[in-house]
């Protein structure tokens, strides 16, 4: 691998430190503009922020606990519209790999689109959310988050079910990645490059980079791992509790979309579904490989859930019928010498 891993002091500051993390970043890459999620803000928005200068960054939070969009729906038509300028994107997790989904499905180019990524400490539902806030205020909400982020996050069964279901929570497909979970971050945070060239636009900063120890590097990636499998065993619970509607294979998922009617409520939502939208075959039923596509692609990003008018835990059914899918594949691939689907 061509990555480089830093250590990166923040001196009880680490959301300071993010903050001049991205603006180093910015002025480096020279970018006209930056994508970052809505959390940055005291408001609940349907949309991402576009920022236009670095010094707006100073009210940027990736640790405030709340996500009302997948900010990749919204990036192919914001390349189309700003095809000549210079573009970034902050992306949590669930967002980095939905664009990577539009990438693989829909061939949508990121060659020129700076990625940063950072690990995801987890979201609440919004109306929790709201009520969270009015008690205790977003700020403290943040610090809670930041104090709980050595542990893997806070108790998990307060997130949004997607949350708790999520696949990774761990950057590390951007070509920046900003480690947490597992980390004493009032003491210090990981920042990972995908490849070592990227060290010019972090360089002429007063960052205190240095080369991380295989200690940071190890603790990071254990808790890491036992937030998967936690997540991994909250997927079965909520499997087992909802059995007599949860979809077995992708034939019954597709029969469970085919019998909500005209709502579309999740598509119209889901980032893939921005340029891919499954279609309705003249028997009224979403054709397989149209489903299947989406469900190898699914991010576990959750926004289908929030919408759904009938409940139901739409990203907990997406991911356990993609592990079938995988399990299915896993033997023809592995005795063609083939890769799996990620």
């Amino acid at each position: 691998m061509d990555e480089r891993v830093l250590t990166v002091e923040t001196h009880g500051d680490p959301l300071g430190t993010i903050r001049r993390i991205l603006k180093t970043i910015w002025k480096n890459a020279q970018l006209d503009a930056l994508l970052v999620p809505t959390n940055g803000s005291g408001e609940i928005k349907a949309k991402p922020l576009l920022l236009h200068s670095p010094e707006e960054l100073d009210s940027f939070n990736p640790f405030r606990p709340v996500m009302t969009s997948n900010a990749a729906r919204f990036l192919p038509e914001l390349q189309t519209r700003e095809v000549s300028k210079a573009l970034g994107a902050v992306l949590r997790p669930c967002e980095m790999r939905a664009l990577k989904g539009l990438e693989k499905n829909s061939r949508l180019s990121t060659a020129g689109l700076l990625t940063i990524s950072f690990d995801c400490l987890g979201t609440y539902p919004l109306e929790d959310y709201h009520w969270r806030a009015a008690q205790k205020g977003p700020d403290q909400l943040t610090l809670e988050a930041i104090q709980f982020a050595r542990q893997g996050g806070i108790v998990p069964y307060r997130f949004r079910s997607a949350c708790q279901v999520c696949q990774s929570p761990a950057s590390g497909e951007a070509q920046f990645n900003i480690g947490v979970i597992g980390l004493p971050i009032r003491q210090y945070l990981l920042l990972t490059l995908s490849h070592k060239e990227l060290e010019k636009l972090i360089s002429g900063s007063d960052l205190g980079l240095r080369e991380a120890t295989q200690d940071s590097i190890t603790a990071h990636r254990m808790m890491v791992a036992k937030v998967i499998e936690r997540n991994h065993r909250v997927n079965e619970r909520i499997r087992q509790g909802m059995a007599d509607i949860f979809p077995m294979s992708v034939e019954q998922l597709v029969d469970s979309f085919s019998q909500c009617g005209e709502c579309q409520k999740c598509m119209s939502i889901c980032p893939l579904c921005a340029i891919d939208k499954p279609t309705r075959s003249e028997d009224g039923k979403y054709p397989l490989e149209e489903v299947v596509r989406w469900v190898e692609s699914c991010a576990g990003c959750g926004m289908c859930d929030q919408v759904c008018p009938l409940h139901r835990p739409l990203s907990a059914f997406f991911s356990f019928v993609r592990n079938r899918l995988h399990q299915e594949l896993t033997p023809a691939l592995s005795s063609s010498g083939s890769a799996l689907l990620h």
